[in-house]
Formats: C-alpha cells, structure tokens, sequence
C-alpha cells in the first residue's frame, strides 16, 4: 500500500482537524503529524527532516505553508525528488507583506514561489489562492475549502436560540452581531478581529444590539479595554472556548462578521468561520471580496469597502445596523443553511481523494 505522510504545519487544532477528515477512505497508509508549535523553530525544522527520511514515502501532504516543514520538504524534492503537495489558506507572500513589510512579503514570496514550484500538486482553499499557486509554478492544483460538519453544526430552533443568548446573558430581543476567531493583535495594523465590532458598537443610536467576541489572544485586553463603561453590558466575551461549546456560541449570533483587509492577504481568503456560521444558520456581513460574492450572496450583505479600522467603515456599520430590520435579517439566513452544503466534509472528502489517489498512483 501507498505511503501518505500528512503534516500540519500550524501543529494540531483546525488545520489537523482538516486533514484526518480529508483523508478518511484514502487508499494509502497515512501517517500524521503536528509540528510542536513549543520547539525552536531550528528544533522543528529538525524533526521534520529526521521523519521525512525516514520512510520511503510516496507522497506527502503539508496543510499549512509554515517553513518548519516547507523548507524540508523544498530541500528532499531537490536532492530526493520526495513527492508533496501543499494545501494553503492564505497567500505567503501577501500575508507577510501586509503584516510585516516589504522585505518580509519579498522573502516570504520567494519562499512561496520555490514551495509551489516543487510540489506535484496544489490545494487551495479558495480558487483564488489555487490560481495563484499554479502561476507561481505548481502543476495542477484543485480548489477544497474549508469544509464543516453539518451534523455538528445545526440551525437552532427559536428556544435554542434564546438559551443560547440567555447562557451569555444577552437579552433575548436583542441582535446579536458576532465574530469567531484568534483575536491575534497586529501591531503594524493595530488591528485584530473583533475591533470593528466594538468601534460600530459605539456609534449606533438603537440600544437593541449586544456585540459577542468568541476567542482569545493578544488582543483580548485590547478589546476589552476599548468597551466603555456604558457599553459593558453589550459587549459579550467568551475567550477561548473548547471546540463542543463554539456551536452553542453560534447559536446565540444573528449576524456572523467576516472582516478582510482589501489587499493582498484579505482578498484571496475565505476564513474557515464562515461554514460554520451558515451551517448554524447565521447571516453573514463579510467584506466585499471575491469570496463574498462566490460564496455567501444571498445569505448577508456585503460590509463597507474600507479597511476594519477606518472610521468610515465604523459610521458605515453603524449607520446600516440602525437601519437593518428583524425580517431582514431573517430572510438573509433563511438562505444560510443550503449554501453550507457545499462545505460539507464528506463531498470535501471524496474530491480530495480523487485528486490525491490520482497523484499516488
């Protein structure tokens, strides 16, 4: 039988998650491993070259793009021919260019370059990002967003909801807008989700909107910091919660935000949040990317064309949150729940398959 080693760069969590549910039927011998995101990065690197030797392997799939196990496996295509494919979330060279600067987004694109120009083959979590890999030398690639699970994520019915909310101690009649992520602070930004939640918080006129923030990082306290006294009661903060208890979170939210920066990282994402929150039968405000319009029209609005910090993107929120009805609201979700049968794992599982059985064989 086939060997398959399956890497998450990001260590376990949802990249891990990711790839066991793709693999589930695969006709090969899959080995897994998570980098230990605790080792030095020199430690990691280290590890992950030792398991690449050995075995001889026949194909290996790296979820994530991190250097821990990209660079190994970079260096085994050129002196061993290894065999890999890479499946990727974001653009490298875009990511560290916008967080970081030009010089990291030059690095990190030639980074990105060598990775796709060795690898056998490409999945990209959006089409987007899939055409990107394919010009910048990878030679096939197919596109396997990030899928749910419909059984595990279910639409609420009406007293479900209201528990949800009374758990959080948000008032029922109230509309809940929420975000679900790591609130991962970016300094050169000075952004981090959920920001735009509170800053739209503070300049609506109608009092019937509660603000709830599921996840933890270094921006937590900067979040929380940022609530006025006035507004504490409104604003809800879960930080992390283990896996079972984010549908619960979802339940409680009317309106799920998914908020990209309008350049070379945010528009050619598609947050793995955004399954989830149509799959539990959530409206969706996103940013007006691409992926808005392939993915969640009519299920949400499009967010205002600025950047999450902009104050114009605050009085924009705010003014369309003052203006948004209750039967809008629930016409746009009416629409959630049969778009998230596209993400559903088990179609996932079964082009996954087809594409990497083809490149084993």
């Amino acid at each position: 039988m086939k060997r398959l080693l399956c890497i998450a760069t990001a260590g376990g969590g949802q990249d891990a998650i990711r790839i066991r549910r793709l693999t589930e039927g695969i006709a090969a011998e899959c080995t897994y491993y998570d980098v230990d995101r605790k080792l030095s990065r020199k430690a990691a690197l280290r590890q992950v070259r030792q398991l690449l030797r050995s075995k001889p392997w026949d194909l290996v799939y790296l979820e994530g793009t991190g250097i821990a196990g990209g660079l190994p496996l970079i260096w085994e295509a050129r002196t061993r021919r290894l065999r890999y494919i890479v499946s990727s979330g974001d653009p490298v060279g875009g990511f560290f260019l916008v967080t970081q600067g030009r010089l990291h987004g030059w690095v990190f694109g030639v980074y990105e370059k060598l990775l796709y120009r060795h690898c056998v083959g490409f999945i990209g979590w959006t089409p987007y990002l899939t055409g990107v890999a394919l010009h910048l030398g990878a030679p096939r690639g197919i596109t396997i967003e990030g899928a749910v699970d419909l059984c595990r994520f279910t639409v609420p019915s009406a007293s479900q909801r209201q528990e949800a909310k009374r758990a959080l101690a948000i008032p029922p009649h109230h509309l809940v807008c929420g975000v679900v992520g790591s609130l991962n602070w970016t300094e050169r930004q000075r952004y981090c989700y959920g920001l735009e939640l509170i800053e739209t918080l503070k300049l609506l006129k109608r009092a019937d909107v509660t603000m709830l923030i599921v996840g933890d990082g270094s921006g937590l306290e900067r979040l929380q910091a940022a609530v006025p006294a006035s507004l504490q009661e409104r604003a809800r903060f879960t930080g992390r919660l283990q896996p079972d208890q984010v549908p619960c979170a979802l339940h409680a939210m009317d309106i799920g935000f998914i908020t990209q920066t309008l350049d070379k990282l945010g528009s050619f994402r598609l947050t793995t949040k955004l399954p989830e929150y149509l799959a539990s039968g959530v409206a969706v405000a996103m940013s007006p990317i691409p992926g808005y319009y392939d993915y969640v029209e009519p299920a949400g609005w499009p967010l205002p064309p600025y950047h999450p910090t902009d104050p114009a993107f605050h009085r924009a929120c705010a003014q369309w949150l003052d203006a948004l009805s209750w039967e809008e609201v629930q016409e746009r979700a009416a629409h959630a729940r049969p778009i998230a049968l596209r993400f559903d794992y088990q179609t996932a599982n079964a082009r996954f398959r087809r594409f990497v059985e083809e490149l084993l064989a």
